[in-house]
């Protein structure tokens, strides 16, 4: 074969391989597309759910945050932000809405990724989906109701989990106080370390009032090893965490495991086991599990790259009040 022969052979080819990698690439982004349509629309009838206070415990919050106002005005701005978790255009639903918009702007970038980065998005919008179910959401909805109930010192009862004391008891958990099943979540602070490199938990400026009732720091890795249940924590933290804050959480548990390798001792992992509650809620335990791979064309034609989906910090729908 002339090397004619053979240039025209290879740049033929080549053409073919750019072809079928082209054309991977628009069947990811229309299923992407497609998956960030329903997401979308999943979404939108959430806020109408709520906006239609279809969702008990949107109700329940409002009400407990109203009883703390009136009975324990010190802390009336405090509920007065616990209870914009029931608003649709509340931190939570703001939330979603803001890691849908951030995966739809990611559709093409990471179809010329490849199909692992594909899926990671695709894997995203399931989890907005799932958070976006009503009865799930009313499930998130607990755990500042029951912080508002614990406040209360027993007027107001908890919904969907035991007593504190019972729980506290039966989880062998550490008594953190009032706020406690919000420690961790990334919608109400972050961990942040100290001079010593210790991590602490850091609550968003308009949950500081937690800081002033705790009265002293809470570091994680006590945390980790005695924290009692939560919704978010035991069931919905798949669901209602963005990529960046989940790659966060999992630093955190990193660097601190590592450091007690280092000195000997011994690191357990907040979510080494889930913690228990109700019966109520073990029957209809909702905790989000990943989907399926989607079917995707044939990833022999995939471009490499280092690059890797969302490595820019996320940016909360609270980053005004001291988060990321």
């Amino acid at each position: 074969m002339d090397i004619a022969k053979f240039v025209i052979i290879l740049l033929v080819s080549q053409g073919l391989f750019l072809t079928g990698c082209t054309s991977d690439e628009e069947k990811w982004a229309k299923q992407l597309q497609q998956q960030a349509l329903l997401a979308e629309k999943d979404v939108s009838r959430l806020k109408k759910h709520i906006d239609s206070d279809f969702i008990p415990n949107t109700g329940i919050l409002k009400e407990y945050a109203s009883y703390i106002r009136t009975n324990k005005p010190k802390a009336a701005s405090l509920a007065r932000a616990l209870s914009k978790d029931a608003s649709s255009n509340g931190p939570i639903v703001m939330s979603l809405e803001t890691r849908l918009a951030d995966a739809q702007t990611d559709i093409m970038e990471v179809t010329a990724m490849g199909e692992e980065q594909v899926n990671n998005v695709y894997q995203e919008m399931l989890a907005i989906q799932e958070a976006a179910k009503p009865d799930i959401y009313g499930m998130i909805l607990s755990d500042p109701i029951n912080v508002l109930a614990d406040m209360s010192e027993g007027k107001l009862a908890r919904v969907a989990a035991m007593s504190k004391e019972a729980s506290s008891r039966i989880n062998q958990a550490d008594d953190f106080g009032a706020g406690s099943q919000l420690v961790g979540n990334p919608q109400y602070g972050n961990w942040r370390e100290n001079s010593s490199g210790q991590s602490f938990w850091h609550w968003y400026g308009q949950y500081a009032f937690f800081s002033s009732m705790f009265g002293r720091p809470i570091y994680y890795n006590r945390w980790a090893g005695g924290r009692d249940y939560s919704y978010y924590h035991d069931y919905g933290r798949s669901a209602y965490t963005s990529p960046s804050q989940r790659r966060s959480q999992q630093t955190v548990e990193r660097n601190t495991s590592n450091k007690f390798k280092s000195t000997g001792r011994s690191f357990k992992s907040p979510y080494a086991q889930t913690k228990q509650t109700s019966a109520a809620v073990a029957k209809r335990q909702t905790k989000f599990s990943a989907r399926p791979k989607p079917k995707l064309a044939s990833k022999s034609t995939s471009k490499s790259t280092t690059s890797s989906y969302r490595n820019s910090s996320y940016q909360s729908s609270r980053s005004s009040f001291g988060g990321k």
